[in-house]
């Protein structure tokens, strides 16, 4: 389940896309050409490398923050309401992660996409084109909440349901202003407007589980939350909205942005569709259990895939820029470094599951301990191909992603479905055989597309490979002897899993973070020089 819902942050990207051809100026344009061409190259500015770098350390901050108040908080509200409470609220919000994805139709991407500068006239008609979509989800979303309250069986929550659709509402109003931080790589501007986010649904949540509301406290608390963010993104960015259609405007953002839709949207349907099959097949309290499953893989793997993606598709548009090679080495770092991450995290989860699930969230959530497990796999094997998926939007193709994930979906939603009928656990394994072969496909493709050597690839992968072994082969034995829901079990195997990953991690990629740390002191070469786009 991916984390943009519960956390309310953020949504995740399968990228792809086709270029973005520039439209005729037309009455009321800011020039008579079309706005932002003529500031098309990227300023004097330091590398790109240094670049990505600091905008991944301030997301990192602003999501790291956010994630350890929405794990501190999880773990009261779980002292405080019951399973049923947590499944409702997972029910209503996997019907909202379908609206998510969709929530621009793209728009924001192509915005990054073309590398513009300023406020333009496709900006604000992005904006206004943003907020008429965000407010026909919530109508709609409103008027289906009975319908919804009856799919899940509780049909005395519809208000529940209704008041949910505030979230794509608020969330969707701001979706303009963020792509301009993220095309701008303002990436410092976003880090209080996370822990702002943070900050408000604690304040909110917290007192109303107390006083008894239920349920209630958690949406409240999502929802005051997005609003809170929402403002404050206005504030950073402010747009003033143009709402004129304009067809041949609308034509060449929405050409860009619904290839990138639909990825995002079946990527995001396949992402919660199994909370989707056993809400309604296994009940809410199994869904709960399920849910809770997922909130340490979410917090400590999901969450830094999604920081990735938010700073690699601006980083991917601007070596686009700098020529294919520069795209080619930069895929490759970034496919080392996260894939080394996502396998060490998601074996350590794994190999943690018994002792964490019972020391962090209590012994009520003892059925979630084998989800943890599977589903800490599942996000290791989905980290291998993470890297690649926001190359092929930075190349303008993402038909070829949008090619696999058709078929992908419907196999997966098929196995969730017959999974379901047998435990949450089964379903938890179907992610782990999906998310294999998806990333042995993307992958293949991403080297095809880019033209990177399948042994450069391989080598690319190899530290991964070796960090996750050894850390099963130091884990495992170790938690056999250790005793059972302990804290000290827990901080010593955590402990001998973090080194583990440490001292592998750091041999056998050693050069690539050096690399990195070294890239942050390099400056660029004066704009005239850059290469076109390949």
């Amino acid at each position: 389940m991916p984390t943009n819902w519960w956390c309310a942050n953020g949504t995740f990207n399968r990228l792809g896309g086709g270029k973005v051809s520039q439209s005729s100026a037309s009455e009321g344009d800011v020039d008579a050409r079309d706005p932002g061409r003529e500031d098309r190259e990227p300023p004097v500015q330091p590398s790109l490398a240094g670049a990505a770098t600091r905008g991944f350390l301030w997301t990192t901050l602003a999501w790291g923050g956010n994630r350890l108040v929405v794990l501190a908080l999880t773990a009261l509200l779980a002292r405080l309401l019951v399973p049923e409470d947590f499944g409702l609220v997972t029910a209503g919000l996997t019907i909202i992660t379908f609206f998510d994805a969709a929530l621009d139709l793209g728009v924001g991407y192509a915005l990054v996409y073309e590398q513009e500068r300023g406020i333009n006239a496709r900006v604000r008609l992005a904006a206004g084109l943003n907020l008429v979509l965000s407010a026909a989800i919530c109508a709609i979303g409103v008027a289906a909440s009975p319908f919804i309250a009856r799919l899940f069986g509780e049909s005395d929550q519809t208000e529940l349901f209704a008041v949910l659709f505030l979230y794509p509402l608020f969330r969707g109003a701001a979706q303009v202003n963020d792509a301009i931080l993220k095309r701008d790589m303002l990436f410092k501007k976003r880090t209080v407007a996370d822990l702002t986010r943070a900050a408000v649904r604690v304040v909110v949540s917290i007192p109303l589980a107390l006083t008894g509301f239920g349920a209630w406290s958690i949406a409240l608390g999502i929802i005051a939350g997005e609003a809170a963010c929402m403002v404050f993104l206005w504030s950073l960015v402010p747009i003033r909205p143009d709402f004129r259609l304009r067809w041949s405007r609308i034509r060449t953002l929405v050409s860009f942005g619904g290839a990138v839709t639909g990825v995002r949207v079946l990527g995001s349907f396949r992402s919660s569709v199994d909370y989707l099959f056993i809400g309604a097949v296994l009940g809410s309290a199994a869904l709960g259990y399920y849910g809770m499953g997922y909130r340490l893989p979410e917090l400590i793997i999901a969450n830094v895939l999604w920081i990735f993606t938010t700073v690699a598709f601006p980083v991917y548009a601007r070596a686009r820029i700098e020529g294919l090679e520069k795209l080619r080495a930069t895929m490759l770092r970034a496919t080392r470094l996260v894939a080394l991450f996502g396998l060490a995290a998601g074996v350590a989860l794994a190999v943690l599951a018994p002792l964490a699930i019972p020391v962090v969230f209590s012994e009520t959530w003892e059925p979630a301990v084998v989800p943890m497990a599977l589903v800490s796999l599942a996000l290791a094997c989905q980290s291998l191909g993470w890297a690649s998926g926001d190359v092929f939007s930075a190349l303008g193709r993402p038909g070829l992603l949008l090619a696999l994930d058709i078929p992908a979906t419907i196999l997966v939603t098929i196995a969730f479905g017959v999974a379901a009928q047998q435990s949450i656990a089964a379903v938890a394994a179907v992610h782990i055989g999906f998310e294999i072969v998806y990333a042995i496909i993307r992958v293949t493709l991403a080297v095809r597309v880019t033209g990177v050597a399948a042994a450069a690839m391989a080598r690319t992968l190899a530290p991964a490979f070796a960090t996750g072994a050894a850390i099963a082969a130091v884990g495992l034995p170790l938690r056999s002897v250790l005793p059972e829901d302990s804290f000290w079990s827990l901080l010593a195997l955590t402990t001998a899993c973090g080194v583990t990953a440490a001292v592998v991690g750091g041999l056998t990629a050693r050069r690539e973070v050096l690399g990195v740390l070294s890239a942050v002191r390099n400056r660029v070469a004066p704009a005239g020089s850059r290469q076109p786009a390949q």
